[in-house]
Parts: structure tokens; C-alpha cells; sequence
């Protein structure tokens, strides 16, 4: 194997994108998808790339429809398609939410497999999103943000921000990488600032994706959108705007570091937490003065990473992940 290529597969391998880690990760044995498939006479046609602890695959029913299975026994994995499940019944049955529903895959079928659970939904058509190039990025960003708006309106509500919120917020994804790290290393000091400048704002909440990037969203050729998937960490009570700001951070751009941890502390470092062209973007949503300090950037940041960690064991047990993405932002706290 030449350099190249080894640096390249250990790359993905650190990234959790081996292409024979879904099997290892989700736990989930043959037995396990059969029994999934058996109440439909359903037939599984392609396992699909995953970072979690979800195997998913690619299926097709007994008239030739189309769908898609996610399978897992691990308790996050199985947590997270439950919590998919019940969001997406709950918004296709709002009928207020009106033509809106049709981007949402429809639940099939959903239970227990064996020592898992599965989750069984029909299979949107379109591309998805990391398949078109970074040169039509803007497009699909605009599509994605106007796409996503009539989710963020529902159960809107005006609230202070108390402790209830701080201890989602806050307390517990730093708790998360605290107990990964074993050491506050930074971690306090995180916290503390976070929650000083949190305390006491007047912030607009309503639903949210909760993982709105470009691997989750499916769009036709000429850049329509056609779904939005992977709705086990959508949320009510939630800040709308982190959904937006998490697409602009989710995708590297010319030069940028591959690893998201990395792209945050450069932010950090250089105090230039948003670029002109994401300020514009992020000036329209509510409470779009969040993006003129580091706290917005950093809420995403935690976010993403607690979420990493509750979703695969793989990330905690990888020493170059965690100091690309964790400890690397946290030296910037830390400096700060």
C-alpha cells in the first residue's frame, strides 16, 4: 500500500467512514436485519454508508416499492429510531403543516428485531445533497434554508432562557465530553461562558431538524428539494437558527480543514466566527445576533460533537478524532 493511500484510509477509518464499519458499529447481525424485513416480505437490496450506530439499507417491497431499513441494537441506536419514528408520525399528521409533509419519508413499519429495533420508511426520490459539487453550494443553501423555515415555525414560541434550557443547552453535551475526556480540561470554562451569555436572553424557539446538513437533505437535478432525512434528533423548544448555522459549518470549503473541530478553532482563533456571506444568511432568522459573537459557533460546535459521542463508541475511542474535534476547540477556549 503506498502512503497515499494508507493516510487515506486511515483518514476514513478515523472518521468513521470505513466502508466495512456499519456491520461492527451498529451491532446488528444478519439474524437481526431478516427479522426487520420478514412482516413485509420485504428484500434488502444495498447497505448504505453510516457513521453511527445504524445500519441502513436500501430495500424494496413485494409490488416493486421502495425503502429504506434502519436497523440497530445499541441503546442510543435504537433510542434515536423510536425517536424518528414518533417525529416523523407527529409531523405528517399535522395537518397544518399542509404540502410541507410530503418531503418526509412515511413510516412503513417500526419494532423490534431480535435484540434491536428497526425502522422501516418509504424512500424519497432526488440526489443527495454531498452528490452535487461545491461549486452549486450556494444554490442548495438557499434552497435548504427556505426549504426548512415552515418546521422552524411550528409550536414557535417566545421564552426566556432559564435553567431548564441552560442544562439542555449546556449542562448536558458538556457533561458528555467531560465523562469522554475524563478531565474538565477547558470543559468549566466552556460552560460558564456559554451559560453568562445565555442566562436571561429573550430567544424565539421552535422546532428543529437537529442534523440539517447536506447528507440529510435530497434534491432533484435541477437543485429542488425533494426530502429531508434522518429525523431522529429533530426537537421542539429548540433554536432555530443552530440548524442554519450548522449547514454553513457542515461543509468544508476551498482550503478549509476536512474535520469539523479543526474549521471551528480556526474561527476561533482568527475571531471571525462567521463569514460576511454566512452573516447575511444567518441575518435571516430570528435572533440572527447570535452570529456577531462566539457563542452561536460554539452551541453548534457542542452540539455536534455530544451528538457524535451518544451516537457511536467509535468516536470516543479514536485519539485523533478527539483532538481534531474536540480538544483542538477546546485550546481555543481555553485560550480565550
Amino acid at each position: 500500500m503506498t502512503v497515499a493511500a494508507y493516510v487515506a484510509t486511515a483518514q476514513r477509518r478515523l472518521a468513521g467512514c470505513s466502508p466495512r464499519s456499519w456491520h461492527r458499529a451498529a451491532m446488528v447481525d444478519a439474524a437481526e436485519v431478516r427479522a426487520a424485513l420478514a412482516g413485509g416480505d420485504w428484500r434488502r437490496e444495498q447497505a448504505l454508508h453510516t457513521v453511527t450506530d445504524v445500519a441502513v439499507f436500501t430495500v424494496r417491497g413485494p409490488r416493486g416499492e421502495a425503502g429504506v431499513l434502519k436497523v440497530s441494537a445499541t441503546a442510543s441506536g435504537m433510542a434515536g429510531l423510536r425517536r424518528e419514528r414518533d417525529v416523523l408520525s407527529e409531523l405528517r399528521s399535522d395537518p397544518q403543516m399542509g404540502d410541507w409533509r410530503s418531503l418526509l419519508p412515511v413510516v412503513l413499519d417500526a419494532g423490534n428485531a431480535g435484540d434491536g429495533a428497526f425502522l422501516l420508511t418509504s424512500r424519497l426520490p432526488g440526489l443527495n445533497g454531498r452528490e452535487f459539487p461545491l461549486a452549486s453550494a450556494s444554490g442548495l443553501t438557499s434552497a435548504a434554508i427556505d426549504v426548512i423555515a415552515p418546521l422552524h415555525r411550528r409550536n414557535q414560541r417566545v421564552r426566556r432562557v432559564d435553567e431548564e434550557l441552560l442544562s439542555r443547552w449546556v449542562n448536558e453535551p458538556t457533561d458528555q465530553i467531560r465523562m469522554t475526556l475524563r478531565s474538565e480540561w477547558g470543559i468549566d470554562r466552556l460552560a460558564e461562558a456559554l451559560r453568562a451569555d445565555l442566562a436571561g436572553r429573550t430567544l424565539t424557539l421552535g422546532w428543529t431538524h437537529g442534523d440539517y446538513h447536506r447528507g440529510n437533505l435530497l434534491a432533484s437535478a435541477a437543485g429542488q428539494v425533494t426530502g429531508i432525512v434522518d429525523w431522529g434528533e429533530a426537537g421542539d423548544q429548540d433554536l432555530p437558527i443552530l440548524d442554519v448555522a450548522f449547514w454553513l459549518l457542515a461543509t468544508p470549503g476551498p482550503g478549509q480543514p476536512r474535520e469539523f473541530g479543526r474549521r471551528v478553532a480556526a474561527r476561533l482563533a482568527s475571531g471571525q466566527f462567521w463569514t460576511p456571506a454566512e452573516r447575511h444568511l444567518l441575518s435571516g432568522m430570528t435572533d440572527a445576533d447570535m452570529a456577531f459573537g462566539p457563542t452561536l459557533l460554539l452551541l453548534v460546535w457542542l452540539r455536534h460533537v455530544a451528538s457524535n459521542l451518544a451516537k457511536s463508541e467509535r468516536y470516543a475511542g479514536s485519539p485523533l478524532w478527539l483532538r481534531w474535534n474536540v480538544l483542538s476547540v477546546l485550546r481555543q477556549v481555553s485560550r480565550g
